[in-house]
């Protein structure tokens, strides 16, 4: 499918990969203050014209590039440029730019107490799990795989034999993708494969928002 001719998004220029790999290489606040018109220019721009083509899946947050180092030691800049579309509690989607790749992502990450119960009688109640299914295996068509159980053992109060307990022994419920370093990626054709990748993930959103929903706890 060709791009569509209004795309704001022209694909990611290779100075965004050259940037990046010079961050790698010398990964100081002050070396990144004299060099944050690069990262503007190259990483949030394109992201944001991104953005506006997606409009349809939510409102964008981009990441601060910044890495809190207080209480977890690491380079103080953030060696990737990550931004959410529509991520507002009840799931959304991901979009990563990185050395590692491209990594483009959905679902719901980090599920509340409140949530992930309701995600859990989502995966119990036969009707909602057959939904559930057949919008991972959408997204598996794409490319986007589910990712992998986070508990060695099933929740409390699901039986052991449970048909479905590969599901309920997850904590998330996210869909990704890394996609590798290619010449595609600096082209109008990477906004057409994002969004085709991206909207394959939209069933699984939309059940998340339908039958998970935002959290209900106010402290």
């Amino acid at each position: 499918m060709a791009a569509r001719a209004t795309s704001a998004f022209r694909g990611f220029p290779p100075e965004a990969l050259e940037f990046l790999r010079e961050l790698e290489a010398d990964n100081d606040r002050d070396w990144f203050k004299a060099n944050r018109a690069r990262y503007d220019d190259h990483l949030v721009a394109p992201a944001r014209a991104l953005a506006e083509d997606l409009v349809h899946l939510g409102r964008p947050h981009l990441f601060r590039p910044w890495n809190d180092t207080r209480f977890h030691p690491g380079p103080p800049i953030k060696e990737h440029l990550g931004m959410t579309l529509g991520y507002e509690g009840g799931g959304g989607y991901y979009v990563e730019l990185s050395l590692d790749g491209l990594l483009l992502g959905a679902g719901l990450y980090h599920p509340a107490p409140d949530q992930l119960d309701r995600l859990r009688r989502g995966i119990d109640g036969a009707r909602t799990a057959a939904s559930l299914t057949r919008a991972i295996a959408r997204a598996g068509r794409a490319g986007l795989e589910l990712t992998g159980p986070d508990l060695v053992r099933g929740p409390r109060g699901y039986p052991a034999d449970h048909p479905r307990m590969e599901l309920l022994r997850r904590r998330r419920m996210t869909v990704l993708h890394r996609y590798e370093l290619r010449a595609w990626l600096h082209r109008p054709e990477a906004g057409t494969r994002i969004r085709e990748a991206l909207d394959a993930a939209t069933p699984l959103v939309r059940w998340l928002r339908e039958h998970v929903g935002p959290t209900q706890r106010t402290g």
